[in-house]
C-alpha cells in the first residue's frame, strides 16, 4: 500500500461520509508484489458510460503489412496515474486506509485517474492518442498501434525500428509517462502484443492465453461457463467451425439456471474446443494491397467462413468467421440460409479487407436464389439489405462452385463446376404447399378467378366479407362474422376458390402478399413445425391455414399468382381484381343473415364524452348514432279497491 501511494498521488480527507469503497491487495502473477484493487462497482453503477473511442482489438492488426519484420512493444507503467483527477470528482473514489506503523485509520482518495473505474481506459486511451498525434515519426516505412496503454512499433528494417523506438521513448518521457522495464520488448522479430504472437506476415495466439483456457477444469456454474465462452470467443478467429463447436455449450446455458447439468454432447464440445485451441494455426496478416478470397457456407444455423490471401501456390487463412443466424433466417430453406450466411460473412470480412477486391466462393447460386425467391420469404427491408451487399458493391465477386471442403479451398484444389442441383426447383418442390403449384398462369385452364377479402369498421362494428369472381361474374360472395381481420378474409377467399375448383385446372389471382406467401412458402414449413413460428410461438389463423393447405390439394392443377390491388387499368387482371374487391365489400356490408338485427330500446351501461356502451351490444356507439328511446302511453293497473298503478315505457 505504501509503495502504491508513493507511486501515485492520494489526498487525505477529513470526512467523506457519502462515499467509501473497499480496497484490497491482490498478489500479482510474479508471486512477490501486490496490486491494489479498489471495488468501485457501486460507483460504476451510478456513473454514465462514455462511448469507448478506442481501437477495436478484433481488427487492430489489419494495418500491419506483411513486410514489417522488426517490432517493439512498450507497456506504460501505472499509466492511469499520469492523468490528474478533477477536484470535484475525487470524493467518489474515497477509501479507508490503516497505517501499519501507527495503526491510525485515515480516509484517502485519489487525485489521479483511479484503476477499477469503468471509464478510466477510455479516458486514458483518448488522451494518449491525442498526445501521440503530436509525435513526429522518424523517416522510414513503419506504423504505430496503440490500445489503451499498450503500444506496438512495426518497421521493415532493424535500424528504422531502433530510431522509432528511441524517438518514442524520449517523447513519452518528456510527456510524463514511464515504461515498464519488465514488460518492454525492444527490437524483436517476434513479440507478444495483446496476447497475440506477432511476427513477419503472421499472427498467432500466445501460449499463455491458450494454456489458461485449456487448463480450465469442468465448470459447475452458469457464470463460470459464460466466462469460459468469453475467453474462447476472443480466440474464435483462429478456430475453424467455432460456432458449431460452442453450440452445445450455449444450449447448456439456455437449459440451466445457476448450476450446470452437463450432457454428453456438451462434454464432448468442451473437450473438442480445447483441442482445437491448442491446434490453432498461425494466421496471415491481411494485406490490403492484394485481393482476398472468401469461402462461405452454412451449417446447422451457423454462418461459417474463411478469409484468405495468396501465399505462393496456396491460399493462407487470414481469419475464420462464425456467426449465428437469427431465429427468422434459421427457419428458411437451406438455399436461403446460405444467402443469409454469405451476407453475414461478407460483412465480417469487410472489417479486414477495407474495401479491397474480394472473391466470394459459395456452393449456392445466392444471387439467383435471392432474386427469384427472396421476395417470398424476406421482408422488404431485409431483401434490400441483402441485395445491397451481394449485388451493388464493386468489391464483391460471387463465384459459384461445388467446393464443400475448406481444406481443398485453401490448397487451391477446388473444382469450379456448376452446382449439383437446381436451387430454385428445390425450394419450389420442398417448401410449397404442393409440388406442382405454380406462380405463373396455367395454359388451357378451366377457369381464371380473382379473390379478395374486405374488412372495415362501420358504425363502430368491424364488417367482413370475401368474394370469388371472374372478370364479369360473381362466383361466390358472402359475409363473414363481425370482427374478422383483413388477413383472415384474404385466406378465406383463397380457400373457397380452391374448394370450388375441386378437380379442375384453375388460375387464381390474389392481391394479398400474406395469402400468397402462406400458400407458396410459409404454410408447408409451418405445418411441419406444428403451426409454430421460428421463435416457437403459435401462428395466427392456424385453423384457416390448415384448411388452406388441404384445399390447395383439391384442384387437378392450380396456379396462384399475386397482383397489385386497387389499380386503374383495363386489363383482365385489373378488371377482375376490382370486381372481387367491390363484391367483397358489398358482401361485408350485408352482414350475417343469421345475425339478429338491431332492435331496442337498450339500457345505457357506460358513457364517455362521445360514445355510449349499450346492453346486449358489443361495440361502443358514437353519440351521433343514438337517440333517446320514445316514451309510450300511460298504462293503468288496479292495485286495490281505491288504488291504481300508472306505468309508461
Amino acid at each position: 500500500m505504501g509503495k502504491t501511494i508513493a507511486n501515485a498521488t492520494v489526498a487525505a480527507l477529513r470526512t467523506v461520509e457519502e462515499y467509501n469503497t473497499p480496497i484490497l491487495p491482490v498478489k500479482k502473477p510474479d508471486g512477490k508484489t501486490y496490486q491494489l484493487v479498489q471495488d468501485l462497482r457501486a460507483i460504476n453503477r451510478i456513473v454514465e458510460d462514455l462511448h469507448p473511442v478506442v481501437a477495436n482489438p478484433y481488427t487492430l492488426l489489419t494495418s500491419l503489412k506483411e513486410t514489417y519484420e522488426w517490432f517493439t512493444v512498450l507497456d506504460l507503467k501505472d499509466a492511469f496515474f499520469c492523468l490528474t483527477l478533477a477536484p470535484e470528482s475525487r470524493n467518489f473514489f474515497a477509501f479507508e486506509w490503516e497505517n501499519p506503523d501507527s495503526g491510525r485509520k485515515t480516509q484517502l482518495t485519489w487525485t489521479v485517474l483511479p484503476q477499477g473505474f469503468k471509464n478510466s481506459p477510455t479516458i486514458f486511451g483518448n488522451q494518449l492518442a491525442k498526445e501521440l498525434e503530436v509525435w513526429e515519426r522518424p523517416p522510414g516505412n513503419g506504423t504505430l498501434l496503440q490500445y489503451v496503454d499498450d503500444i506496438l512499433i512495426a518497421t521493415e528494417k532493424e535500424e528504422e525500428c531502433k530510431e522509432w523506438t528511441v524517438s518514442l521513448l524520449n517523447f513519452l518521457g518528456l510527456s510524463g509517462y514511464r515504461v515498464s522495464l519488465q514488460k518492454v520488448q525492444i527490437l524483436k522479430k517476434e513479440v507478444i502484443y495483446l496476447g497475440f504472437v506477432i511476427s513477419k506476415g503472421q499472427r498467432q495466439l500466445g501460449n499463455d492465453r491458450k494454456e489458461a483456457i485449456c487448463r480450465t477444469p469442468e465448470l459447475t456454474t452458469v457464470k463460470e461457463l459464460r466466462t469460459f465462452l468469453g475467453m474462447t470467443g476472443w480466440c474464435q478467429l483462429w478456430i475453424y467451425n467455432y460456432g458449431l463447436l460452442v453450440k452445445p455449450l450455449y444450449k447448456l446455458l439456455k437449459n440451466s439456471q445457476t448450476q450446470l447439468t452437463w450432457t454428453d454432447e456438451a462434454k464432448r464440445a468442451f473437450k473438442e474446443l480445447k483441442l482445437e485451441l491448442m491446434r490453432a494455426p498461425a494466421l496471415g496478416l491481411p494485406d490490403i494491397t492484394k485481393p482476398f478470397w472468401l469461402f462461405s457456407y452454412e451449417r446447422q444455423g451457423v454462418a461459417l467462413g474463411i478469409l484468405a490471401q495468396r501465399l505462393g501456390p496456396y491460399k493462407r487463412a487470414v481469419a475464420y468467421f462464425s456467426k449465428q443466424l437469427d431465429e427468422v433466417s434459421k427457419g428458411w430453406p437451406g438455399c436461403l440460409r446460405a444467402v443469409a450466411a454469405v451476407v453475414l460473412i461478407i460483412q465480417e470480412a469487410r472489417k479486414f479487407t477495407l474495401g479491397q477486391k474480394m472473391v466470394v466462393h459459395t456452393s449456392h447460386a445466392v444471387t439467383s436464389v435471392l432474386e427469384q425467391k427472396g421476395g417470398h420469404w424476406l421482408s422488404p427491408s431485409r431483401f434490400l439489405k441483402y441485395q445491397a451487399v451481394l449485388m451493388e458493391q464493386d468489391d464483391i465477386e460471387i463465384v459459384t462452385s461445388a467446393v464443400i471442403n475448406p481444406a481443398s479451398f485453401l490448397s487451391n484444389k477446388q473444382e469450379m463446376k456448376t452446382v449439383v442441383h437446381d436451387r430454385i426447383e428445390t425450394i419450389e418442390t420442398v417448401y410449397t404447399s404442393r409440388p406442382d403449384l405454380k406462380d405463373e398462369p396455367l395454359e388451357e385452364a378451366d377457369h381464371t378467378w380473382y379473390t379478395d377479402g374486405s374488412s372495415f369498421v362501420k358504425n363502430g362494428v368491424r364488417m367482413a366479407g370475401y368474394a370469388v369472381t371472374t372478370t364479369d361474374q360473381v362466383v361466390e360472395a358472402k359475409s363473414l362474422p363481425k370482427g374478422t381481420s383483413a388477413q383472415r378474409t384474404e385466406i378465406v377467399a383463397l380457400v373457397r376458390a380452391l374448394e370450388l375448383a375441386k378437380g379442375l385446372r384453375v388460375n387464381i389471382w390474389t392481391d394479398s402478399r400474406y395469402a400468397f406467401g402462406v400458400v407458396h412458402a410459409h404454410g408447408a414449413i409451418w405445418k411441419e413445425r406444428g403451426l409454430l413460428t421460428a421463435q416457437g410461438k403459435g401462428i395466427k389463423h392456424a385453423d384457416i391455414i390448415l384448411r388452406l393447405l388441404e384445399a390447395v390439394q383439391l384442384p387437378s392443377a392450380v396456379a396462384i399468382m399475386h397482383c397489385k390491388g386497387h389499380q386503374k387499368g383495363n386489363t383482365d387482371r385489373e378488371v377482375g381484381n376490382k370486381l372481387a374487391d367491390y363484391e367483397a365489400r358489398q358482401a361485408a356490408e350485408q352482414g350475417d343473415p343469421l345475425e339478429e338485427k338491431w332492435s331496442g330500446p337498450f339500457q345505457v351501461l357506460l358513457t364517455t364524452y362521445t360514445a355510449v356502451k349499450l346492453e346486449k351490444h358489443a361495440a361502443w356507439i358514437h353519440y351521433s348514432r343514438i337517440k333517446k328511446a320514445p316514451t309510450g302511453p300511460w298504462k293503468s293497473q288496479p292495485t286495490g279497491p281505491t288504488s291504481v298503478r300508472l306505468t309508461r315505457n
